[in-house]
């Protein structure tokens, strides 16, 4: 009996140890288990995060690990976002800037009280346009530093911190945009121009499928794209406003046995609120491998 209940301990201790997360050393901010950042990184992280907490109660956390231990990255990251009790108790205003060495991985990790900021459009962005570009050089230490200037500016804003902000330089190609656009408008004229010869006569089916048109517009444009949601609505706004004037004749949107009928749209916004654990938990973020 005695045998068996060794046993079993020393399969929970081997389980337990596949599967460790690394625990906060003692400056809590910087955590390099996988030695990448230089001393002068870590410095700068740790000072500008102790400071931005005592003036806000916010906290950024950064965090490098070798492997995950075969987890996946963001059950990872959300255990680590928990056990280290990243951000204020009540306000859950915590930040984890999370990179993976051999899984060549990436996360930001964002509490609830600071989504309304960090959404996970804006995070991957972030880690696009600040901190790949220099991962795939292998330069992480730069990287991350810049990755963290980048996240550390937006909190400050946020809670008016009166200390010094140093930007971040970005770094993804200044040309990126433009062709994105000009490729998302090539793609939605050949489209439209197709459309057009298919030459539906039904107005009302026309008009559906060019909304429809509208619809794909929004979503190529970011996840494909990765145009800023807010531009790929305008353009599918204007495209809306030009599909009304081409379907809709001069005397009416619609007509039918001599009635005639307008139709209005009103667009409304919905916002939700989180409420945080303490800290406990990461409430969203995005991830990226490079």
């Amino acid at each position: 009996m005695k045998k068996i209940l060794i046993g079993v301990f020393l399969l929970i201790l081997l389980s337990d140890n596949c599967y460790a997360i690394v625990k906060p050393t003692s400056k809590f901010y910087v955590n390099d288990y996988a030695n990448v950042l230089t001393d002068e990184v870590e410095s700068y992280i740790y000072n500008n995060s102790v400071k931005l907490y005592n003036e806000t109660s916010s906290q950024i956390v950064v965090v490098t690990v070798k492997n995950l231990e075969g987890k996946d990255l963001e059950s990872y990251a959300t255990e680590l976002f928990r056990n280290f009790g990243i951000g204020d108790k009540e306000k859950n205003n915590g930040l984890l800037l999370l990179l993976a060495l051999d899984e060549r991985k990436s996360r930001i990790e964002v509490g609830y009280g600071l989504e309304g900021i960090l959404t996970d459009g804006k995070t991957g962005r972030i880690q696009d346009e600040y901190m790949i570009p220099y991962y795939k050089e292998n330069n992480f230490s730069e990287g991350m530093l810049n990755g963290y200037k980048a996240l550390f500016e937006i909190v400050a804003n946020e809670y008016g911190y009166t200390g010094k902000v140093t930007k971040a330089t970005k770094v993804s190609e200044e040309i990126e945009i433009p062709n994105s656009i000009a490729t998302l408008i090539g793609c939605k004229l050949i489209l439209t121009l197709v459309l057009i010869a298919i030459g539906f006569k039904n107005r009302k089916i026309r008009f559906i499928i060019f909304c429809i048109l509208e619809i794909a517009t929004i979503i190529l444009g970011y996840l494909t794209f990765k145009i800023d949601p807010a531009l790929a609505i305008t353009f599918a706004f204007l495209g809306t406003i030009f599909n009304l004037a081409v379907n809709v004749d001069n005397q009416s949107s619609f007509s039918s046995g001599g009635r005639h009928y307008s139709s209005g749209h009103s667009y409304h916004s919905s916002g939700s609120s989180h409420h945080g654990g303490g800290g406990s938990s990461g409430g969203g973020g995005s991830s990226r491998s490079f």
